[in-house]
């Protein structure tokens, strides 16, 4: 039978070898590879009976190889193929070439699909590998940041603690006291400027509301929503009203209170206070601050025993024409005067004055005994503060001064002028102790005010004005700890800054400066004082103290630190290297019948704190002792001078000074700027006049030994320096006090001096 024209039997031979038409899909590369759908061809001996049929087939809806992690799928669902026709024999119709080719090319599509989804999964895969990592990452730097500031956030706990500790000791001290503290650094605090502030903070609760235990004599009534201050208030010291209210338990005795010291009526809404106010004439202390006073009573000034009176943060604009004349601190901040009141020059014990936040045009007479003044947040325009013995802080930041003279004030320590409109300063004369000095924020062009202070001066802030040269004086500044030049016009820095051993802070940011890169600058005082120094010339280089030997240490010197040459009439220079490699803090040359100050002495500055040159034969002190900044003690006792050197005075931390036994026939006025000095011996010398108004700014002194001179009168104000506890004055001319007064020793002496100073 001829069969050539049998579509079923023609069929396999054309699968097997497909035509070379190039629009076939058959020919496609991608399908050379794949496995084949169709069944192998029958033998020719069942090629007849058993037509064929298409091979084994994936179902339709069935899933492929891939696994759907991967983007597999489903592969396309294909129509089975028709029956025969009705010829009854059974079988299904022959596949054709363009069934197949459709169903291969679908299937090829198929596959390309999920061969791209795989590619873009596996890249997604490697995105989200890299995230991972950078996640990891993050998380590690997050606990690491965590860290610090877990460790930030307790050393910033601690520090409040110690500093609210120290603000409740410092305002403890200042009410007992009725002072200002040591120094002009206790009372750091700022306002929304960042300028200093000098007050003691007064704006804290004076009492803990909490307290079970109050202190007797104190009542405490502040934050109670008040408005008027009940009238039992004002009968507390009544006893008539104790009786009564002793009547109502068994357990309180009438005669065994005690009258009201404190009283603190504070962060209220009390706006008057009745003429009752005057029956409370046992306070010590009235808090009033907080409140809605537009005006205070007159009776106010019965109140004989009244020390402090805190007034702030009212609606205050005047005073009552008198005030107790014991009020030694007054708060007066954040009320709306416009005019000082003149009441305060007439309170002989006024100490502290807080006028900051009002709207003060000009400022009055301060009271005699002003220690402390702020006149921040006001509207003044000129200031003028000579005279005062006992100021020791001015406070004047934020107003409109175009004029500032201060002098002729031996107890000042810290001046602030921060942020107004001064262009010119007169110079600070008479202020020995000045030792703080805040200009910033003006448009000063010059530091010539400050020549006069130049020895004393440990923080000069002059930032952010229009200076245009440091002065050649200020490297002379011996006890200059921090210097602010801040935004000036300064194009060069003089070499000689680099000499300051006492300098550790120079801020110079913010200048036109040609002679220094600004990377120097960045890395802070130390890199710029070694910077300068490469400047300097060869003679000012040998300023800066001599080179340390490179030898080694001798064991003893260098865990004492101390040399002993007493009685040496030869010193060799091993010696001398040993003493400044160890860093000797204590030198000792008495009896040594010198004539002169050996210059190996002064190479040892850097460290020495101690000096013993008694017992010698010495007429001059060198110059170069002004460099010896750090000494604590001299001793120069059993010699042969007459003066000392002016550059005595540069040793602000002087404590100690024996001058017994020499030929002075006055105190040098050298010493009298020293005002850390504690223990003055000047005895057996020739000293036969006492300058009390002089000696006031030895304001440390506790010991003073002047036996055995020519005095001929004590003078009484002697008694008034203010830290004084021994003096020594047997063997003078004078005759009065008698001697039966003073063999009662140092104390009854004072006393008696006191009385008889003029009121």
């Amino acid at each position: 039978m001829d069969t050539s024209d049998d579509p079923v039997q023609v069929l396999p031979e054309v699968l097997e070898t497909p035509t070379k038409n190039p629009k076939s899909p058959l020919c496609e590369p991608a399908l050379t590879s794949s496995p084949r759908l169709i069944s192998p061809r029958p033998s020719s001996s069942s090629a007849i009976s058993q037509p064929y049929h298409p091979g084994p087939m994936l179902n339709p809806g069935q899933t492929f190889l891939f696994p759907q992690a991967v983007g597999g799928g489903t592969i396309p669902q294909f129509p089975p193929p028709s029956p025969t026709s009705p010829t009854g024999n059974g079988h299904h119709s022959p596949v054709t070439m363009e069934t197949l080719g459709a169903q291969l090319n679908a299937l090829t599509q198929y596959v390309m699909g999920l061969s791209a989804k795989v590619a873009e999964n596996h890249k997604l895969y490697e995105e989200n590998i890299r995230l991972k990592d950078i996640v990891i990452d993050l998380e590690m730097k997050l606990k690491d940041a965590n860290d610090r500031v877990r460790s930030v956030d307790a050393l910033r706990d601690a520090i409040m603690t110690q500093f609210t500790e120290l603000n409740k000791t410092i305002a403890s001290r200042s009410f007992m006291e009725g002072g200002t503290g040591e120094s002009y650094g206790d009372y750091y605090g700022g306002d929304e400027d960042g300028v200093a502030m000098i007050l003691p903070d007064t704006s804290q609760p004076s009492i803990d509301p909490d307290d079970p235990h109050p202190e007797p004599g104190t009542l405490n009534l502040q934050n109670r929503e008040m408005t008027v201050i009940p009238d039992d208030v004002y009968r507390l010291n009544d006893p008539e009203l104790l009786k009564s209210l002793g009547a109502e338990g068994d357990d309180m005795k009438w005669w065994e209170t005690e009258p009201i010291t404190k009283l603190y009526l504070c962060s209220n809404k009390i706006s008057t206070i009745t003429p009752a106010i005057g029956n409370l004439n046992s306070l010590t202390l009235l808090d009033l601050r907080d409140n809605c006073l537009e005006s205070i009573p007159d009776e106010i000034g019965n109140l004989e025993m009244l020390v402090r009176l805190e007034l702030s943060h009212n609606k205050l604009s005047t005073l009552p024409t008198t005030l107790t004349p014991t009020l030694q601190q007054l708060s007066l901040n954040d009320n709306v005067f416009v005019e000082y009141p003149t009441v305060l020059a007439s309170l002989p014990g006024l100490q502290i004055l807080d006028m900051r936040n009002n709207q003060l045009k000009e400022m009055g007479e301060l009271p005699a005994s002003i220690q402390s003044v702020a006149l921040d947040g006001n509207k003044i325009t000129g200031l003028i503060l000579e005279g005062y013995q006992h100021l020791a802080t001015v406070s004047a930041n934020n107003n409109i001064l175009t004029h500032l003279r201060v002098g002729n004030l031996p107890a000042l320590k810290a001046l602030s002028v921060c942020v107004n409109r001064l262009e010119f300063i007169e110079p600070l004369l008479n202020c020995p102790a000045l030792s703080e000095v805040m200009v910033g924020k003006n448009f000063l062009t010059s530091l010539d005010f400050i020549a006069p202070c130049i020895p004393t001066i440990t923080l000069l802030d002059c930032s952010d004005n229009k200076i245009m040269a440091i002065p050649d004086n200020i490297p002379t500044m011996v006890s200059l700890r921090r210097l602010d030049l801040t935004n000036n016009d300064l194009n060069a820095l003089p070499p000689k800054l680099s000499l300051m051993d006492s300098l550790t802070s120079l801020c110079v940011e913010g200048n036109p400066l040609r002679t220094i890169r600004r990377e120097i600058i960045a890395k802070g005082t130390a890199a710029i004082k070694d910077y300068l120094r490469l400047k300097l010339e060869p003679t000012e280089v040998e300023e800066s103290g001599p080179t340390v030997p490179d030898i080694k240490p001798d064991e003893i010197m260098m865990k004492t630190k101390v040399l002993e040459l007493d009685r040496n009439k030869e010193v060799n220079g091993d010696t001398w290297d040993q003493a400044l490699v160890c860093g000797v803090v204590r030198l000792s040359m008495q009896y040594c019948s010198l004539t002169t100050v050996p210059d190996h002495v002064f190479n040892l500055r850097a460290n020495l704190q101690e000096l013993e040159l008694g017992h010698n034969n010495l007429h001059v002190l060198p110059s170069e002792i002004g460099k010896m900044v750090k000494l604590r003690k001299l001793n120069l006792m059993n010699n042969n001078f007459k003066e000392l050197p002016a550059e005595i005075s540069s040793l602000t931390a002087l404590e100690d000074l024996n001058l017994a036994h020499n030929k002075f026939d006055r105190i040098p006025d050298c010493i009298l700027t020293l005002g850390g000095l504690c223990n003055l011996i000047i005895s057996n010398n020739q000293i036969g006049k006492l300058e009390p108004d002089k000696m006031m700014n030895l304001r440390s002194l506790q010991c003073l030994d002047l036996e055995n001179n020519n005095i001929g009168r004590l003078t009484p104000e002697i008694s008034l320096l203010p830290s004084l506890r021994t003096l020594l004055v047997m063997g003078n001319t004078f005759k009065i006090p008698r001697a039966d007064v003073l063999a009662k020793g140092s104390a009854e002496v004072l006393a008696w001096l006191k009385n008889k100073v003029p009121q």
